[in-house]
């Protein structure tokens, strides 16, 4: 289906972002990571190629996708050891991958996938990651990458000393952007002396029983957090969140004290959101938590403290107690 390329013969010196592919479909942060890759490789005048792991082209399912994304080129790894994830051998490819096509910079989304082989990939390498970048810019000629650090109270630049640059973008940190132009495709042939064979056997597949949540697209966000002040009063979110067809939220302390499952956690160690609406109970607004929805259109901060910093920075403010609002919403909105 697409032109074959020897891995060898692949250009050299761009930009390489890791297109996550599961059960034949691509994890929307793929696409949300070729946004700051494409304005670096504009300034940088490199290519910005998304590189995919599939056992099959045919059981594909978002070609049409790819075909409107912003990256140059989309080189496609086939083989049939590549169906089920396997870290080792994820890595080895994309490690010869490296080596045969010298990037200036690899890249990968923050999901479960990508925090477990861009560690591996930099190990074997001996090349420095950071991790959890949620901005990209150049300045002197380099790519400087933003991260929280030090329990996330500051935010460092920080500037690799390895080439290539390595990291992991936040999930939700970057939007979205479609092109005009179809990228080039390629189906990349790996060398005919590299071993497919992998440590890990995958005996069975069961499909998770629970669905992943959509936080990070969801149009409206209820986030809730200790002002709520009980387990309880907190899965009243996901009440609300059914009537108003929107996704629940939370900040890092209740996502430690086990009132919800820490895949909801917004913020600088979550999950970045930029809702139309975005609404804040019981939520102080910590900058750990507000880094990740300043960018919402609209903010609605429910909160007794009209000094609290949410209050501040929302567009309407609503001084009370969070649970007896909460209450209150759910009783008139189901009406």
């Amino acid at each position: 289906m697409f032109k074959k390329y020897r891995l060898e013969n692949l250009e050299k010196g761009n930009l390489i972002a890791f297109g996550e592919v599961f059960q034949g479909m691509l994890h929307p942060s793929s696409i949300e990571i070729l946004t700051p890759l494409k304005d670096l490789g504009l300034k940088l005048n490199k290519k910005v190629v998304l590189v995919c792991l599939i056992d099959d082209v045919d059981s594909f399912k978002d070609l049409e996708l790819l075909k409107k994304c912003i990256a140059d080129e989309i080189w496609m790894v086939c083989h049939q050891e590549l169906a089920h994830f396997r870290d080792d051998l994820y890595a080895e490819v994309l490690v010869e991958m490296v080596k045969a096509t010298d990037p200036c910079g690899l890249f990968f989304p923050a999901t479960s996938i990508g925090c477990s082989l861009a560690p591996r990939i930099a190990g074997r390498l001996n090349l420095g990651l950071c991790a959890h970048v949620n901005h990209l810019e150049i300045e002197d000629g380099k790519i400087v990458m933003t991260r929280p650090t030090y329990g996330e109270n500051i935010i460092a630049k920080l500037i690799s000393n390895t080439s290539p640059v390595m990291a992991t973008l936040s999930i939700g940190a970057f939007s979205a952007i479609y092109g005009e132009k179809e990228p080039k495709f390629f189906e990349v042939e790996m060398p005919s002396d590299f071993s497919w064979v992998s440590k890990l056997k995958v005996r069975r597949f069961t499909p998770a029983a629970k669905q992943p949540n959509r936080l990070s697209t969801a149009k409206v966000v209820i986030a809730g957090g200790r002002g709520l002040r009980s387990k309880e009063n907190f899965q009243k979110l996901f009440e609300l969140a059914e009537v108003l067809r929107a996704e629940v939220g939370a900040t890092r302390p209740v996502c430690y004290e086990g009132w919800v499952e820490e895949d909801r956690m917004i913020g600088i160690s979550g999950v970045t959101v930029r809702p139309k609406v975005y609404i804040g109970l019981g939520i102080s607004g910590a900058l750990q938590h507000t880094v990740g929805m300043e960018n919402s259109e609209y903010i609605v901060a429910v909160n007794i403290d009209k000094e609290a910093p949410l209050v501040k920075m929302a567009h309407l403010g609503l001084i009370g107690d969070a649970p007896k609002v909460l209450d209150l919403l759910i009783k008139r909105l189901k009406k």
